[in-house]
């Protein structure tokens, strides 16, 4: 079974997501926090993140960081309301596995976390 982490501090958003991939057979793990969020990630290793880059304790790019340090191939799909070119530059840099503005990413959903799961390393 396919693992995904959602961490989004935006509670609606989070609903949403988490709802539309259950009815995709996703297991998933959820949390509005940066640290809780990397400690999900080294304890369950999901195969896919969905990641806020505006979370209250610490931002979604410092997660980005620690995730990738943990773990190089973590497909890590950044996601922002506030979107703009320099951070997805930033996103990109540091090793996302792609950008979208939320509520946008909701509507390629699908088709995000399959391409994600099609590029992983064997």
């Amino acid at each position: 079974m396919t693992k995904v982490l959602i961490i989004d501090d935006d509670e609606f958003m989070l609903n949403v997501l988490a709802n539309q991939l259950k009815e995709e057979g996703y297991i998933l793990f959820t949390t509005a926090d940066g640290p809780h969020g990397i400690e999900l990630y080294k304890n369950e290793k999901p195969d896919i993140v969905l990641l806020d880059i505006g979370l209250p304790s610490i931002d979604g790019f410092e997660v980005l960081k620690q995730i990738k340090q943990f773990d190089t191939n973590a497909k890590v799909i950044m996601i922002t309301g506030y979107p703009s070119s320099m951070m997805e530059e930033e996103a990109m840099r540091n090793g996302a596995f792609a950008f979208y503005e939320k509520p946008g990413v909701i509507r390629v959903l699908r088709n995000v976390t399959k391409n994600a799961l099609a590029s992983q390393v064997s």
